[in-house]
């Protein structure tokens, strides 16, 4: 739509400021479920953290560790949005993904 248009419909653009809460909470994700009905996607962040296992040897461990019946993956945020936000979503994260690799590239490698 045409800048005109919206003008037409009555559109008035606003700015936004992005603001962070003081108390927000920032979590380390290791895991991201994505689920999609026909009008909304769901993204599911969880975190995982391995348990302490404070043993001697990598045997102990390994015996430990195949003990466990599970670790638990907490979902520490879940959003939904429409489909059209989900494409800019994607096409955000690809267009940053792209950045951030080619400063990879172009960062000197360290010893």
């Amino acid at each position: 739509m045409s800048s005109e248009n919206k003008k037409e419909l009555g559109f008035v653009q606003v700015k936004l400021e992005y603001k962070y809460p003081e108390d927000l909470q920032t979590h380390f994700v290791t895991n991201v479920v994505i689920q999609h009905q026909p009008d909304f996607f769901a993204l599911s962040f969880f975190e995982v953290i391995p348990p302490a296992v404070l043993v001697k040897t990598p045997e102990e461990k390994r015996s430990v560790l195949e003990a466990l019946d599970h670790i638990d993956a907490k979902c520490v945020a879940r959003i939904v949005v429409s489909p059209e936000k989900m494409v800019e979503f994607a096409k955000a994260m690809n267009d940053n993904l792209s950045n951030y690799q080619t400063m990879q590239k172009l960062r000197p490698k360290q010893n």
